[in-house]
């Protein structure tokens, strides 16, 4: 039928002993098993539906009624061609920046970059010269007393031209590996500002390829950090330093697969598991009804996937929850409690410097101005979550 055949189908690179497939529509990707493909074959093959019907209750030799395959095609396949399906939000916020026309002629300019040839040994020598950096370096996180406003927004600055470099990279890569890319934008995750860049099609790709694509916004970075490095070690100066820690701590921060940023999605990709962060929550509460002995349909998506990767994932599912956990339940609760006690006095210090016609340190405004600034952020994640929580109570109800 015709309609069925705007569903584009392609094999999903996972490391599931069953194979798995994207279903594409209208730009949305979704994950289906063969079964699910199977049927939508017959779909796309036959005149009327209930001969498709037919065909696959012949293929699947009688395991289901038509009432039953009817159910399925009515929960599988009807919501992908209607797209009532809403758009997942990895964002509390998004504001796209730059349009993928308006980077496209810089991602045809870098590609070049992903040959292995020159990629390869490129990493190795950054991440020598890095690792001599932290080992050589005298007063390594000492910061210099004359730094000053000036300083601080021109560090500001460098990251941000750091931050976007990183996502020409992604978007380089995407083009390297003929997939297209979409634009670079602003959002809030959790309560982290970050630059993005809309990668959906990267799923066509085989898994080392999505590797690729997820490593090179830090390899992007890298080009950065090899030039302050080689300056660094000819001057020593102090604000190369700076440039050279905050580029490293973002590595850290970049490549931490706890939260969805690149080191997350490329944990999925070693791993062969997409969606990890709801498959790792299967397995817990999988095993927690399995204590409970209670019966459960089907065995979670993480113990379907091949011997090798199994012990990797459940290590991986445990050890991200216990990280959220200690994130939500002792970072931030010790964040607010910091802020009720250090605020008042700071902001006394504030109202004592302005009533006495003198100029507040900029210690003391930079220290107000990030806890205000995080507890914003804080504070809209929270009134989101909570948001979130209302309306599948709401759902649940009906």
């Amino acid at each position: 039928m015709e309609k069925y055949n705007q569903i584009y189908i392609q094999k999903l690179s996972t490391s599931s002993v069953k194979e798995r497939y994207l279903l594409i529509s209208e730009g949305k990707y979704y994950e289906a098993s063969s079964s699910v493909v199977q049927l939508l074959v017959c779909l796309q093959e036959k005149d009327t539906k209930e001969e498709a019907i037919i065909a696959y209750i012949g293929q699947s030799r009688n395991l289901f009624t038509p009432r039953q395959i009817e159910e399925l095609i009515d929960r599988c396949i009807v919501p992908i061609l209607e797209n009532t399906e809403k758009k997942k939000r990895s964002f509390i916020y998004e504001r796209e920046l730059f349009s993928a026309a308006s980077i496209d002629r810089f991602t045809d300019i870098f590609r070049f970059l992903f040959y292995k040839n020159l990629m390869i040994p490129f990493i190795i020598i950054v991440l020598s010269l890095d690792i001599y950096f932290f080992y050589a370096t005298e007063n390594l996180l000492a910061i210099n007393s004359s730094i000053n406003a000036y300083t601080i927004v021109g560090l500001l600055v460098f990251m941000l031209l750091s931050s976007l470099l990183h996502e020409v990279g992604h978007a380089s890569a995407c083009k390297f590996f003929s997939v297209h890319h979409g634009q670079i934008g602003f959002g809030l995750y959790l309560n982290f500002p970050v630059l993005y860049t809309e990668v959906t099609e990267v799923w066509r790709l085989r898994r080392w390829q999505r590797c690729v694509v997820n490593i090179a916004g830090v390899y992007f970075q890298m080009y950065i950090a090899f030039v302050l490095l080689l300056f660094f070690f000819l001057t020593g100066s102090d604000i190369i330093r700076y440039m050279l820690l905050l580029i490293n701590f973002g590595f850290i921060l970049t490549l931490n697969p706890f939260f969805k940023f690149d080191g997350y999605w490329i944990a999925s990709d070693m791993l062969g598991v997409p969606n990890l962060r709801k498959r790792s929550q299967e397995l817990l509460v999988y095993f927690f009804k399995s204590i409970g002995r209670k019966s459960q349909r089907e065995k979670p998506y993480l113990l379907q996937v091949n011997c090798l990767g199994r012990y990797g994932l459940i290590v991986y599912s445990i050890v991200v929850n216990l990280f959220m956990g200690y994130y939500f339940f002792y970072i931030l609760p010790r964040f607010v409690i910091s802020f009720i006690h250090s605020f008042p006095e700071e902001m006394n210090q504030l109202v004592l410097y302005l009533s006495n016609n003198m100029t507040p340190s900029f210690a003391l405004l930079r220290n107000m101005a990030m806890q205000l600034l995080l507890l914003i952020l804080m504070g809209i994640f929270v009134f989101n979550l909570v948001r979130a929580l209302l309306g599948y109570a709401g759902k649940k109800q009906k």
